[in-house]
């Protein structure tokens, strides 16, 4: 049927009901054109409606665009029209248009495209992939050039949007850093945790923001939900960056919070030993935190395999560094042996590098020294190393202990614009078994994973190796 077109002017001094309609004809236009979408049903109708949309699609005002593309989701037979080359067109044409989109409207659109590209049931397109990537790749540069006109909430949707299909770009997430440290103070406390954790899953740390936003969020602890606690700390914990006022903030919040029944706030336990877990790798000791943990955990009658490793690491934490004052309140020992079992039958080997990679190392090091050479091994604390010389097979520690630094064990700092000269930070979980096994007098060297690959020999990788070991004293003699 023909578009019902627009009434006419308001009749009559009084009104009668009769107002004026603020829509235009395009605005019926374009709800016939959605309502023939909708009701499209055999592959003829799909494959007419279907050239129409694509014929009106580029003359759409940007509203129009963002709106036709969000109810597409609700539409499978378009959704899948031509194996996924419909939607390929419908992104191809939004490129051009970039900088008509308001930021709300940016932000839909993008949302809209990450979860095309991601949707694992999508028609696998080849030329969709091209297109979708080459959209993401221009929304960066649009986005980039007015990043300060997005709201927080839009900066973290768009945010979540690229990292959701795995876009990565350097400079990009360098620029982001710096405007959000621009204006940190103009976000809500969730919204910074949110950005926060954003930044900490796809490994990057931009250091003059994390300590800003360390200070901005511990003036304002008492607004923190508990999952923003966790989150905030589970941020600074992996990205390494200290931040003792933070802490000690987060730390009393918890335990005000646990003590004053009237708020009827609960921490879990497993809530409790991830924070208190955070707490060991970011160096900070919180006593009265600690002691809830333990508290608590004597309500429950279980807790998660995952919670019970964290559990070990942190005990293992204060009884290296703060022996005397957890002595007073630690677990009873055959609680201690019972963890560190669960703690060897469920973290076997972590995977911190390329499996290839880590045996060529053990290699090279067979032939440097004298002693039996092992991959992921064990030392004595239970903790895991990646390659080791024993001076006996039967011991425990080794004299040698080597780590390999990988994409998956170090953070990549924001700080500089040249990813050629951005600096790796090691993961803070890494760090701290790195230093219990330090404060336990072993001896550790790093082999990063990227400088090995570009050793062409074994000559140079011996040289490389034995200078690293120099560091250790006289292990090779």
């Amino acid at each position: 049927p023909p578009p019902r077109p627009p009434p006419g002017p308001r009749m009559g001094g009084m009104g009668m009901g009769l107002d004026e309609d603020p829509r235009t004809r395009s605005d019926y236009e374009f709800d016939s054109l959605v309502s023939r979408m909708q009701a499209a049903a055999s592959p003829d109708d799909v494959d007419n409606i279907g050239r129409e949309v694509l014929i009106r699609f580029p003359t759409l005002e940007p509203q129009k665009v963002v709106d036709m593309m969000s109810k597409l989701n609700s539409l499978p037979a378009l959704h899948g029209h031509q194996n996924g080359d419909f939607l390929a067109e419908l992104v191809r044409t939004t490129l051009p248009r970039m900088k008509e989109f308001t930021s709300s409207q940016f932000t839909s659109l993008t949302s809209t495209v990450a979860a095309w590209t991601r949707k694992p049931d999508r028609p696998r397109s080849s030329r969709f992939q091209e297109v979708s990537k080459g959209f993401f790749a221009a929304a960066s540069q649009d986005m980039g050039s007015r990043l300060m006109t997005f709201a927080p909430h839009e900066l973290n949707c768009c945010l979540a949007a690229f990292v959701s299909v795995g876009f990565s770009d350097h400079r990009f997430f360098a620029s982001v850093g710096r405007a959000a440290l621009a204006r940190h103070s103009s976000f809500a406390p969730v919204q910074l945790t949110a950005l926060l954790a954003i930044l900490s899953e796809m490994r990057l740390m931009h250091t003059d923001l994390f300590n800003a936003a360390g200070a901005f969020l511990s003036a304002r602890a008492r607004e923190l939900r508990p999952v923003d606690m966790i989150r905030v700390l589970r941020s600074f914990s992996k990205c390494g960056v200290q931040h003792p006022v933070l802490c000690k903030c987060v730390g009393d919040e918890v335990v005000s919070r646990s003590r004053d029944k009237s708020l009827g706030i609960s921490f879990k336990a497993e809530e409790l030993i991830e924070i208190c877990w955070a707490m060991c790798v970011l160096q900070q000791y919180h006593e009265a935190c600690f002691r809830l943990m333990f508290k608590s955990l004597e309500k429950v009658p279980t807790i998660t395999s995952d919670s019970l490793l964290l559990l070990y690491e942190l005990h293992m934490a204060l009884d290296s560094e703060h022996k005397e004052a957890y002595d007073r309140y630690k677990p009873e020992q055959f609680l201690v042996d019972a963890l560190e079992d669960h703690y060897k039958d469920n973290r076997k080997d972590e995977r911190r590098c390329s499996e290839k990679i880590r045996g060529d190392v053990a290699g090279v090091l067979k032939s440097l020294v004298e002693g039996s050479v092992h991959v992921n091994h064990r030392t004595s604390l239970s903790l895991l190393v990646d390659v080791v010389a024993l001076r006996k097979r039967s011991s425990s520690d080794g004299f040698i202990h080597v780590d390999l630094d990988s994409t998956v064990t170090t953070v990549r700092s924001l700080d500089q614009d040249d990813p050629a000269q951005a600096a790796l930070v090691v993961e803070g979980a890494v760090s701290l078994r790195r230093r219990l096994l330090a404060k336990t007098g072993l001896r550790l060297v790093t082999v990063r994973e990227s400088e090995w690959r570009e050793l062409d020999d074994s000559k140079d990788k011996r040289r490389y190796l034995r200078q690293l070991l120099s560091s250790l004293g006289d292990v090779l003699q």
